[in-house]
Formats: C-alpha cells, structure tokens, sequence
C-alpha cells in the first residue's frame, strides 16, 4: 500500500517512521514523544517539515532566524540507526558564512548545542549532538525540547 502524503508533517512522518521500529510499546513511546515535540514547536516562526528518502524518515522542525529559515533539529528514523534525534544543525556555520551579506546570527543555535551537549546520553555528532530513542529516558527527552524552546524563542 503507497503512502500519500496528507497536510500533517508529523502524520507523515510518524506513519513512515514507525515502521521502522519493531516492538510495539517502543513504538509507543516513539509516537508519544515526537508528538508532544511537534505539539510545542509552534508559532509563526516555526515549522515542521517530513522528508524521506533511502537514507530514512525525518522531521525536520525548522525555525526562522533573522530572514533565514533553519533546520533547528530533526528526529530521523532509519533501518540501520532506530531512531534519533540530531540537531542543532551542523551546517550552521557554513551557513553562516554563506549568508554573510545578510548575516545569520547562529548563537541561539549554538546555545542548543552547549546545552545538549551537557547531557550524558548526547552522542558527539560533529557540530551537532545525537539522541537515541532507546538509549535516552524520558526526564533528557523533555529536559532537550525545554532547552530548545528557550534557545530558539520564536
């Protein structure tokens, strides 16, 4: 059965994504977080956005900073990995520089990632910081969406 994108990213997402996890209070879990992340990340200057591709599923919860609309961070799912949530986004500086003539300020960004990265469950991701579904509880999941709100006001 094809899936046929609908107006929800997160529906998308989630309907591409959970496959990707085989147990089902695992999947449970994966549905229930990434909800409640998609359920905070609103405003005008706030978007999510559901991609997939062979490389696997994402969210990406985008967010305008300056004139520029970022990929703050992304839940991804893949065969290989599980699911994870990598951010803020490693490109940033790169970005940056591109951007130079109307300059992106990428400190909010890099707020996230000094706080992020303070949690022992953070993996190391080159200028981005890796959480994984079954490796992180409960208590970081939301200690990292409340960081990200206060580091990318929108």
């Amino acid at each position: 059965m094809a899936h046929h994108p609908s107006d929800s990213p997160l529906e998308d997402y989630l309907a591409l994504a959970g496959k990707q996890i085989s147990h089902p209070r695992d999947r449970e879990r994966f549905i229930q977080l990434v909800t409640r992340w998609a359920a905070a990340w609103t405003g005008k200057h706030r978007r999510l956005e559901a991609t997939a591709s062979h490389h696997g599923t994402f969210l990406h919860f985008n967010q305008l900073i300056g004139t520029h609309w970022m990929q703050a961070f992304t839940f991804e799912a893949t065969k290989r990995h599980g699911v994870f949530l990598k951010g803020p986004d490693p490109d940033r500086v790169r970005k940056s520089h591109k951007l130079r003539a109307n300059k992106l300020d990428p400190s909010s960004l890099d707020a996230l990632f000094d706080a992020w990265s303070a949690h022992p469950e953070g993996r190391p991701a080159g200028k981005a910081v890796e959480f994984f579904l079954e490796e992180t509880p409960d208590e970081t999941w939301e200690a990292c969406l409340q960081e990200a709100l206060a580091c990318l006001k929108d």
